[in-house]
């Protein structure tokens, strides 16, 4: 197996083939190091979404008969088979996404492999825990048919983070790709009717989110839907979704905070922050894009930016010497840039370092950037960029730090920096966000994930991700009668 290139006309992937839908447009993926075209695909159409619901809801009561222990071996064989596609998966999402050589295997093939065998190694207990309450026993079955909506960012962990626990689950499942990147999702689709996974539980319908994701949004025969993007396009699929009482989990980014309290913390949480927000070029959805240091520290916290900045190398993301590669697509390219060009002009931001990416004429490259942002109001600090862009706030003491730490309508995730355990679980607990890392723990990617106020709700990621796609039942017994 390998991905498609070139003009993919049969795009529509219903009852464990590739077919041709009934659209007449294609959409463009391109090489974001050069912007030359790698693949045409082919949209599907609103009638397309209609068959792959079809498909998906005629083949669902029969896989969810199938025994738990069973279906969760599909998806474990899946994964193998994926493992054994690494490098073909590898060169798909460089050419489409841009992550850099030294980085795809562990952030794009890794975690989309961990995300796999994570469901799997927790799926069955969520799936057959029975509880009692009095007389009555809880079970849990599949939510039914879920329409699953992903972004270009990760291509394959975005895609097992809901493919995965809804196929254990045993759901059915209609999958949207992004338009920008969509070509690894072929991938995974192909390993898992290859695992065993039969006919109709599994279809994958292209094209753009206005057309097919508003579809599948607001699509009668959907149970769930999964939805991880952008807040406007996740406000619309909310929407969507509410005409038919439809079940929603929305995951909407974020404007992610770490806090610096012990002073002897500045110099690493620097570090750790730039290499949290220069990661895939900054298109990530957890990235840590603010970096809040007290006043004092400023100067220090500059001296070490300018030290890392001289270390990152910006350049072709098949180059192993490159630290940073392009964004994802030329409209994502201009976003960046619109968001530097406007803090340049915002009073109150200045830069601390940039790099200079010139001299890459071709593909889509933006500056990594780091600036001071005393107005906490400023765009730099309360938009969310989705590049390698770092605000650093000054804060006056710790009460400071929470306060522009929860100065953004995001709620995602935040780093505290400190030692004291007391002192990082007593500001964890004033973070109104979904989950708070202390100093440079790792992160423990099957603890539950999502967000609160803008970054959406839902929880993806091990047990609490298999949940979303299970619905709990009461079984109330009369006992025995005598």
């Amino acid at each position: 197996m390998a991905s498609p290139r070139g003009i993919v006309d049969d795009s529509l992937w219903l009852d464990n083939a590739r077919v041709v839908p009934s659209g007449t447009s294609y959409t463009s993926v391109d090489n974001s190091a050069t912007g030359e075209e790698i693949a045409k695909v082919r949209s599907a159409t609103s009638e397309d979404v209609d068959r792959a619901f079809d498909s998906a809801a005629r083949a669902q009561k029969q896989w969810a008969g199938v025994s738990p222990a069973d279906r969760v071996a599909v998806v474990e064989k899946a994964a193998d088979i994926l493992e054994g596609m690494a490098d073909d998966l590898a060169a798909t999402m460089q050419a489409e996404v841009g992550t850099v050589a030294s980085q795809v295997r562990g952030a794009q093939v890794g975690l989309g492999l961990a995300a796999i065998r994570l469901t799997v190694a927790s799926a069955l207990d969520a799936i057959t825990e029975r509880e009692r309450i009095g007389d009555s026993e809880v079970v849990h079955e599949p939510a039914g048919v879920v329409g699953a909506i992903t972004p270009w960012n990760y291509p394959l962990f975005q895609v097992a983070l809901k493919v995965a626990p809804a196929i254990a689950a045993g759901c059915g499942v209609v999958l949207k790709p992004a338009e920008v990147a969509p070509l690894t999702t072929f991938l995974v689709a192909e390993a898992f009717a290859e695992a065993g996974l039969p006919a109709g539980p599994l279809n994958v319908v292209c094209g753009s989110g206005a057309s097919v994701g508003s579809a599948i949004a607001g699509h009668a025969r959907a149970d769930f839907i999964s939805f991880t993007g952008s807040v406007a396009a996740g406000r619309k699929v909310a929407m969507s979704a509410a005409q038919w009482g439809t079940r929603t989990s929305l995951e909407l980014g974020g404007k992610s905070a770490a806090i610096v309290l012990d002073d002897d913390k500045v110099r690493a949480a620097v570090r750790h922050t730039i290499g949290s927000c220069f990661g895939n070029a900054g298109q990530t959805c957890a990235a840590l894009s603010r970096l809040i240091v007290p006043r004092h520290l400023l100067e220090e916290a500059e001296d070490e930016v300018r030290a890392v900045l001289e270390q990152v190398v910006v350049g072709d993301p098949f180059d192993a010497a490159s630290t940073v590669g392009p964004l994802a697509s030329q409209e994502q390219r201009n976003r960046v840039v619109e968001h530097l060009r406007v803090a340049g002009e915002t009073a109150g931001v200045r830069t601390v370092a940039s790099k200079d990416v010139s001299h890459l004429t071709r593909g889509w490259y933006a500056a990594p950037t780091v600036v001071v942002a005393g107005d906490p109001s400023a765009p730099i600090v309360q938009e969310e960029v989705f590049g390698p862009v770092l605000a650093i706030q000054p804060a006056d003491n710790e009460a400071h730090a929470i306060e522009l730490a929860e100065g953004t309508r995001f709620g995602l995730i935040a780093r505290v920096w400190t030692d004291d355990d007391a002192r990082f679980e007593s500001v964890a607990q004033q973070l109104r966000v979904g989950g708070v890392i202390q100093s440079d723990a790792p992160t423990v990617w099957d603890a539950p994930f999502g967000g609160v106020k803008h970054s959406g709700y839902g929880r993806e990621r091990g047990v609490y991700g298999v949940e979303e796609y299970l619905v709990s039942k009461s079984l109330q017994r009369g006992g025995s009668k005598g």
